[in-house]
Formats: structure tokens, C-alpha cells, sequence
């Protein structure tokens, strides 16, 4: 099992999912999965991406992945986000209100679904990316367009949506 690394969350921030929560994630995608991943780590966030959005979280290689400490919710995004992101994040129990008059998303995140988006969408996506990268030999170079690597890694995420939400005997 990789190691499970977690640094404190600054002023303001927090880091949604547990070590408890990740070692579970784990054991949901088994130890194939898992085979060759160093590291996860919960770190301090870099600066916002361009969506607007908080960075999330980050595979490098050779197995290693980054979640982000994430700001508290409610989150207020500068700008109108795309549709396909409020359809994740709504997908996820977000609540998404765009108010126009002062030109920001405001993203409430309910209950336990803040930890479970970090889980599902930003934890299990990157262990998709390094199960490819991993799984064809390739431990620095890309191995797949970005695209490529982009949809494995949704799919791969999609296949454990449904066990990690079923897992407490919801959804």
C-alpha cells in the first residue's frame, strides 16, 4: 500500500477526505490498483486554475498523487463555470447558484459531499491516470494523448462511483 502522507491544511482550507477515507478508497480498487503508487499526499493548494475552480488534485510520476486542500465551502468562483463542470459537481451533491449581479458561482457542498467529490471525481480519477501510466510499463514518459489519459481516468473513476456512495448504504 502506498504511503499516505498528510500535511495540515492552512487557515481557511481543509482536506476533505481522511487518511481513513483514502486507505478505504483503496481497498475498493484493490491492490492492482494500487500496485506500484507511492505516495498520496494531502497538500497545500497551489494558486486557483483557470476555470476558476480550486486546484483538486495532481498525478505525478512515477506514482505519486496530490490532493489539494480545498477552501471551505460555500465556495465563490469568480466566473460562470461550464456547463459539463456544474453537471460533475451537481453529479457529486453539489449545489451550484450562479448569481450574476456581483458576477460569481457560489458552490455549496452539503453533508458529506465535498469528501466524496475529492474521493470519487479527484481521488479515484488520478489513481486511473497512474493505473494506465503504471500498467504499460511506462513509469516517466506518456504513454497516451491527453485526451486519452483524460477519458481512462473518468471511466476508471465512474467504475467505483457507485460502490464508494453504496459503501454507507446510500445512493
Amino acid at each position: 500500500m502506498p504511503r499516505i502522507v498528510a500535511r495540515p491544511a492552512r487557515r481557511g482550507f481543509l482536506h476533505p477526505a481522511t487518511r481513513r477515507d483514502i486507505a478505504r478508497a483503496l481497498a475498493l480498487v484493490g491492490p492492482e490498483a494500487a500496485y506500484g503508487l507511492r505516495s498520496i499526499e494531502l497538500v497545500h493548494a497551489p494558486p486557483a486554475t483557470s476555470d476558476g475552480l480550486p486546484p483538486l488534485g495532481r498525478f505525478c510520476v512515477p506514482g505519486r498523487i496530490l490532493l489539494f486542500e480545498q477552501p471551505r465551502p460555500p465556495w465563490r468562483v469568480p466566473v460562470s463555470l461550464a456547463a459539463e463542470t456544474v453537471g460533475i459537481l451537481e453529479r457529486s451533491g453539489a449545489v451550484v447558484v450562479e448569481d450574476a449581479r456581483i458576477g460569481v458561482t457560489i458552490v455549496q457542498w452539503p453533508g458529506d459531499s465535498l469528501r466524496d467529490f475529492m474521493i470519487v471525481e479527484v481521488l479515484l480519477h488520478e489513481i486511473g491516470h497512474h493505473v494506465l501510466q503504471h500498467h504499460k510499463g511506462k513509469r516517466i514518459a506518456r504513454i497516451a494523448r491527453t485526451r486519452d489519459h483524460e477519458a481512462f481516468a473518468r471511466a476508471f473513476a465512474a467504475r467505483y462511483r457507485q460502490a464508494w456512495l453504496q459503501r454507507d448504504g446510500r445512493e
